[in-house]
């Protein structure tokens, strides 16, 4: 079986579904193919006992001027997909070990003075940290760029800020963004995400999961007289005298394009789905040598009660701050495990979610983005972010109906292969450290003529959700101004 199209998109994640969308609209004929049976990527929504969420935590940010409402709105889809916003449930771990609840924003972004009185910030500090945030939240684009290339706690040492609100700035603002020890996190991009924060709110849902946002770019793209295959796993991308010619598939059907888009990730789709002799040496090992952002790791507790009104929520200590240091030791076994923790609860900001007097809670923590991370591994990661979970929510044990576990395998199989060692179960996609960020992120065109990269690993910044997105409208104007020159 063949087929002609205009263009293949491989993968209903955020930047392949929106691409597939906006290529569809501008008129050229579109396939996209999935191999789940439901879109949406790392963000997919999933159903059970009743309950609708993601897999795992999935926040996004900014809430006010976000690309998610703009894509819809652009795609002619707002009716299929509706976004909203909820209050941050976080809570500060004191040294003493009491947790603190964030009191509530009366205004959009963060009220400094709420912010350090929260964080028990002495008076004597507060004009020095007000101006930092201030200078920040404020700073010019020309500057930030100028930072790109360096790293972010390096940057913001400089200020000599108390603990607890360097504790905040990287465990609440950061760890959840870009999921990468802040040593290495490059410091133009965490800026760039601060800034949306602070500037714009954070908390931005959708109903019925974050899939109910793909689904109506693949709507959109059948309304336009596209194709979406699901449950179709490429086997392979065609490669004739140098260009893109289209895929197969697993069952050995074979469709023909002159540009293919992959959001199945830079190196799967280089070293498995194309294959490393088709592109130079240089290149090769370019991406090879791409590091992938950390992952997630924790479970979906299904609660016969509820025992939170928060939509979702970090919880954070003045000692949760991933740096490489001390990732390195923890991943070895020789440190504490313990770090963020990020729970969502779906029934809280979408009372359709789940059944009546039910709850469920969905909960994530740091680790390695290994798919094979061990079970001695998985017990003691799975562990240390139960253990902050029931600390802050000790009546939850005994409301539990059932429990999933989901690691990094779980992340892995639902979306990306593993192409290289300890790659594969990455919650994002390409980390966004120094080297990977800016003028450094791969290319949205890659050295095959007619072969682009979406999502988070090419063409865009900032939190997954919005990076995602962007890298989708960016290679669809490529892809249309090829096909104009064309």
């Amino acid at each position: 079986m063949s087929e002609n199209y205009d263009v293949i998109v491989i993968g209903s994640g955020f930047g392949g579904s929106s691409c597939a969308g906006l290529l569809a609209k501008e008129g050229l004929k579109v396939l996209l193919v999935e191999k789940n049976n439901i879109a949406g990527g790392k963000a997919m929504s999933n159903n059970k006992n009743g309950h609708v969420y993601t897999p795992w935590p999935v926040m996004g940010a900014p809430v006010t001027d976000n690309l998610c409402q703009k894509l819809l709105d652009d795609l002619d889809v707002a009716d299929l997909a509706t976004l909203v916003d909820t209050e941050a449930g976080s809570y500060y771990k004191t040294p003493e070990g009491k947790y603190v609840a964030m009191p509530t924003m009366e205004c959009d972004g963060v009220d400094p003075t709420i912010l350090f009185d929260w964080l028990g910030v002495e008076s004597s500090d507060r004009d020095t940290a007000l101006e930092f945030i201030m200078n920040l939240t404020l700073m010019e684009s020309e500057a930030v760029d100028e930072l790109e290339g360096g790293d972010f706690d390096s940057w913001i040492k400089q200020a000599k800020l108390p603990r607890p609100l360097y504790s905040f700035l990287i465990s609440l603002c950061l760890d959840g963004m870009f999921m990468v020890p802040v040593d290495e996190l490059d410091a133009a991009e965490a800026i760039y995400g601060l800034q949306d924060i602070f500037l714009r709110g954070g908390g931005l849902f959708c109903e019925g999961g974050y899939g109910k946002l793909a689904d109506a770019c693949l709507e959109a793209v059948r309304r336009q007289g596209g194709t979406v295959m699901m449950g179709t796993k490429v086997d392979k991308i065609i490669i004739e005298q140098g260009s893109v010619a289209g895929i197969t598939t697993k069952k050995g059907d074979e469709y023909r394009a002159p540009v293919v888009i992959s959001n199945a990730g830079i190196q799967p789709t280089t070293l498995k789905l194309v294959g490393e002799e088709h592109f130079e040496a240089e290149y090769v090992e370019r991406v090879k040598g791409l590091v992938p952002s950390y992952s997630l790791l924790g479970y979906r507790y299904f609660l016969r009660k509820p025992i939170t009104d928060k939509g979702f929520g970090v919880v954070f200590s003045q000692t949760s701050p991933w740096n490489t240091e001390r990732m390195e030791k923890a991943i070895a076994g020789e440190g504490s495990r313990e770090g963020v923790l990020y729970f969502e609860v779906p029934g809280n900001y979408d009372a359709g979610s789940a059944p009546e007097g039910k709850q469920l809670i969905l909960t994530g923590s740091f680790c390695p983005a290994d798919p094979n991370m061990s079970k001695e591994d998985i017990k003691a990661w799975a562990e240390a972010g139960e253990e902050i979970f029931f600390g802050l929510f000790p009546e939850a044990e005994k409301y539990i109906e059932e429990k999933d576990l989901y690691t990094t395998k779980s992340v892995s199989n639902a979306t990306r292969d593993a192409a290289v060692e300890g790659a594969g179960g990455e919650t994002i996609g390409l980390a966004q450290i120094v080297g990977q960020c800016g003028k450094s992120k791969p290319n949205i065109q890659t050295p095959i003529d007619g072969l682009f990269i979406v999502g988070c690993d090419a063409g865009g910044r900032g939190i997954g959700t919005q990076q995602a997105i962007m890298s989708g409208y960016n290679v669809a104007e490529a892809v249309k101004n090829l096909s104009v020159k064309s």
